[in-house]
């Protein structure tokens, strides 16, 4: 069975306006998880078919991201894809065939243009919108969030210690080829970036403790939120995608992903997001704490991981194009923040 065969069997579970139509493959659509999508031309209108990797997420990932996704349109907040129902069983959101798990979403409109033409505007609809879902998903786990110290504050200190006392040196010390990917300019990355992190990871991990006993509000987060989710009409937020990552945390977390990744460094730009995201759903003092030694820590080990996936863990992609670009992008932030902790 070809995949397009594949992507058929699986919309014959769905509804019978989801299930005829021309079916174009998407591949990755540019991601690294390993998901593949397809675009479905269907009676209801377009839709996406995504079929998530056999090594992961788990289910109960799976479900609690379309629970969180019902949750939000059901709140009124509509720039998400809240997945499609099954026709055999409205409770359930997506199917298993061939190893892998498949769901059904609208297609969502618009472009993930930010990149192509940037204004102020289009930075103040995104954090606007971040606002918006953030408000509508805050109590899709409970009734109001819980204080608690965010995970991924705990989980950065581990990766910073396993960086300082293992890895670092394991990294520098691989000199063999790559077999699996040839980035031209990947040897010269590899090296600012192991330098950058030698002056700063333990001004990072010093940051990421004094924030370590820091409790604020714990809420479904998006996590992987950055430039190619956020879609536009014009000036207009039309849609956020792509929730694989979704789950308890900070808002915090969220914002300096999506700020470092609009804005990069620049300080204007961000406080206009910020004051754009306030305008929504004010930050309190503790959440505001957060965010330059969340930022500092997500720029470093962004690159340090992407070198671990390419030189420890001999990985491969699709799309060597879109990790290169990805990689450029790392090391532009990192060649050009102004913020180091010291």
């Amino acid at each position: 069975m070809n995949s397009i065969e594949a992507v058929q069997f699986v919309l014959s579970h769905y509804p019978s306006d989801c299930r005829s139509g021309q079916i174009q493959s998407l591949g990755s659509a540019g991601g690294f998880s390993g998901a593949e999508f397809w675009k479905v031309l269907s009676l209801r209108g377009p839709l996406c078919v995504r079929r998530w990797p056999k090594e992961h997420p788990p289910q109960s990932r799976i479900d609690f991201i379309h629970r969180l996704l019902r949750h939000v349109v059901q709140k009124g907040f509509t720039l998400v894809p809240a997945p499609i129902p099954l026709d055999s069983d409205s409770c359930q959101t997506h199917l298993k065939f061939a190893g892998h798990f498949w769901e059904l979403t609208p297609w969502m409109p618009g472009d993930a243009d930010y990149q192509q033409s940037p204004s102020n505007e289009k930075l103040q609809a995104a954090m606007r919108a971040l606002a918006g879902f953030h408000q509508a998903a805050s109590n899709c786990i409970s009734v109001s969030p819980e204080l608690g110290v965010p995970r991924t504050v705990q989980d950065r200190i581990e990766q910073v210690n396993t960086w300082i006392h293992s890895d670092l040196a394991r990294l520098e010390s691989h000199t063999g080829q790559l077999n699996n990917i040839k980035i031209q300019g990947l040897p010269q990355w590899k090296k600012l970036i192991i330098n950058h992190a030698k002056q700063h990871l333990n001004g990072v991990r010093m940051a990421l403790h004094a924030i370590s006993d820091c409790k604020v509000p714990i809420q479904a987060c998006i996590r992987d939120i950055w430039h190619q989710h956020i879609l536009y009409r014009g000036d207009k937020v039309s849609g956020l995608i792509d929730f694989g990552a979704a789950r308890p945390d900070t808002v915090a977390a969220d914002l300096t992903r999506l700020l470092g990744s609009l804005t990069a460094d620049n300080k204007s730009k961000w406080n206009c997001g910020l004051d754009a995201y306030d305008s929504v759903r004010p930050l309190s003092d503790r959440e505001r704490s957060l965010i330059i030694p969340l930022d500092q820590s997500a720029i470093l080990l962004a690159g340090l991981n992407w070198l671990r996936w390419l030189y420890l863990e001999n990985r491969s992609f699709s799309d060597e194009t879109a990790v290169e670009e990805r990689m450029q992008q790392i090391v532009t932030r990192l060649e050009i923040a102004r913020t180091k902790t010291n």
